[in-house]
């Protein structure tokens, strides 16, 4: 039992590893990485903790709180509070702050999520205070009702995130089946991120001609120098942008047509370069997030289209065309990807599918309890004879699925941009405020997805009379011991998701998110509008770009007249090394398109 918890923690940090370095962009502090680490691997402790307490029960040895499974459990649960609430809030407002002393940055990171703590705090304080006056609660119920609040927004909010995943994840397999309609939607995905490229590159241009105009009168005595210095360096090395191209007038000076008047007073004094900081490096990650993102499409695009023609032709052996840095696909694994992997993905979306109606299906099924049971894993776990590891896989492998659409759900909050410039996920472009606020949201919702999945498999109905497990001792005494809510809360909630996954399914919330949501919170599809018409004609365009040796997205011309090519020095999953120091060797030998945009 414990080798298996042993293995599956070696496991949990073996995949944080490879995760971290997918996502995580290159510029990322250690320390980031390391909280980030830390929360994921506590969060995904307590999935490898679940198996083992649920078998530990079956065999009516039923640990205790001050057991080893006891103290495992305590660790695991107060650790992804602390990391969620206090850790990671902290460390996010730390990072991103524009201070320029360490000091200064802490109380930035505190000020930043001091206002959220107060109004919380007061709207809770003067909750409990009408509540005791009353009489509906007294002093020993304060703890667990906070217990209870806390783990029933995790439980709210994760069924929904759950439902989400549920219904997708199987719906992207089996749409992955078909690279022709794969390409359209890529299309469309491709004329969405070129906009999004070009504001991103908008507002790099902004920010860049602001620190040039705020450096630019600046003397050498100046008391703020030094700090525009930092803000300048910074620019200089990291923006692809550069303060040398910020267009001038005749005599050297910068043209401050284009700015707000509330944007030349940035030098000041110390906050407001501060702010210019903060401004200069959110804009920088952006572009670079948006650039990756369109580099990712853009060879997928190119990928696809070389499957289609190859399924048309049926001549597996076509080159395609190039990218620098990519190797030509192999006949064989281009058979495979013409041939072979649409009815793998087919399958494999059919039994994901089917697991996911499962799922639901128990869900909503957790009020009848064992009378009769049917949820199907609960009768495979209960009704059937196995030994301890089959045990714990029938119990693990369920949980685990539940788990990934969780963080699949989460994920795709990133991917399609509903926090723009916090949350902005992308392969091996994702920055330190993204990675912090994922690794938050892992801690949040996995302990409530596995304290529901107890009642998925009916664990409390099978144990002997005053048997608890030592994760509903931990977690669901508190829901116990608060009337407002109780077990039932737990048994009729989940109902909720047969009615969100229907819904999913059927595509009921895109059709109103179309008539009362702006457009950039909404869902990516591949309807027929002008992105995807956008989209086609970029990819012939890139198409051409690349034949002739030049960088993706340099057919946009994002930076104006500015002769340079629109290249980022983030690291993409399609960018090699070779063809990154190519870019670099470009831009170096680009000549501005001016001479008074040369560097002063």
């Amino acid at each position: 039992m414990w080798s298996f918890y042993i293995a599956t923690m070696v496991c949990v940090g073996v995949a944080t590893f490879f995760l971290l370095r997918f996502y995580a962009a290159p510029g990322v502090p250690l320390f980031v990485q390391a909280i980030a680490v830390i929360a994921w691997v506590t969060s995904l402790s307590i999935v490898a903790l679940v198996p083992v307490d649920v078998l530990d029960s079956l065999l009516g040895t039923s640990g205790s709180i001050t057991g080893p499974l006891g103290i495992l459990w305590s660790i695991s649960y107060w650790s992804t509070q602390v990391l969620c609430w206090a850790v990671v809030p902290l460390t996010s407002g730390f990072v991103d702050a524009g201070e320029f002393t360490f000091a200064g940055r802490s109380w930035a990171g505190l000020k930043d999520h001091a206002q959220f703590w107060i109004i919380m705090g007061s709207l809770s304080g003067t909750g409990l205070l009408v509540l005791l006056i009353s009489g509906r609660l007294t002093l020993s119920n304060i703890s667990p009702l906070a217990l209870t609040l806390s783990n029933t927004y995790g439980l709210v909010a994760g069924v929904f995130l759950l439902g989400y995943g549920l219904v997708e994840i199987p719906r992207g397999m089996w749409n992955q089946a078909n690279p022709e309609e794969r390409l359209r939607s890529c299309s469309y995905r491709l004329g969405r991120c070129a906009d999004t490229l070009e504001d991103a590159a908008s507002e790099l241009q902004s920010v860049i001609t602001v620190v040039e105009a705020t450096s630019q009168p600046m003397s050498r005595r100046d008391p703020m120098r030094p700090y525009m210095d930092i803000i300048y360096k910074y620019a200089q090395d990291k923006s692809p942008f550069k303060p040398s191209m910020v267009p001038r007038d005749g005599s050297g000076r910068v043209d401050l047509e284009s700015l707000k008047d509330s944007e030349l007073d940035y030098g000041c004094d110390q906050a407001g370069l501060a702010e210019l900081r903060h401004r200069t490096r959110k804009a920088v990650h952006n572009y670079e997030g948006q650039f990756a993102s369109y580099v990712n499409v853009v060879t997928e695009a190119f990928e696809l289209e070389n499957v289609c023609k190859c399924r048309a032709s049926r001549d597996y052996t076509q080159k395609g065309v190039p990218i620098a840095g990519i190797k030509p696909v192999h006949p064989h694994l281009m058979l495979y990807k013409c041939v072979a992997k649409p009815w793998v993905m087919r399958l494999a979306a059919l039994l994901l599918g089917g697991t996911s109606f499962m799922v639901v299906w128990s869900e909503a099924t957790i009020g009848l309890g064992r009378h009769p049971d049917l949820s199907p894993f609960s009768l495979a776990i209960h009704k059937s004879k196995h030994g301890e590891m089959g045990t714990l896989l029938l119990v693990m492998g369920p949980l685990v699925y539940m788990v990934m659409c969780c963080q699949y759900s989460l994920l795709r909050l990133g991917f399609i941009h509903v926090f723009t410039f916090r949350h902005h996920v992308v392969p091996h472009c994702t920055h330190s405020t993204s990675l912090l606020r994922n690794g938050a949201w892992a801690c949040r919702f996995t302990a409530p997805i596995c304290y529901n999945y107890l009642h998925v498999i009916r664990m409390q109905d099978y144990l002997a009379s005053g048997q608890t497990m030592v994760f509903s001792k931990k977690m669901g005494a508190a829901l116990n011991d608060v009337p407002l809510f109780g077990t039932a809360f737990n048994n009729w909630f989940p109902v909720v998701v047969l009615f969100w996954c229907g819904a999913l399914f059927l595509n009921v919330w895109q059709v109103i998110a179309r008539l009362i949501l702006p457009a950039r919170f909404q869902v990516q599809h591949s309807g027929s509008n002008e992105h995807l018409e956008r989209g086609q004609v970029l990819i012939r365009k890139e198409q051409d770009a690349s034949l002739r040796g030049m960088p993706i997205a340099s057919c946009l011309d994002i930076w104006g007249t500015v002769e340079t090519p629109a290249t980022s020095p983030a690291k993409s999953r399609w960018f090699s090394r070779s063809q990154s120091k190519d870019i670099k060797a470009d831009a170096a030998s680009t000549k501005p398109a001016r001479s008074r945009w040369a560097l002063r």
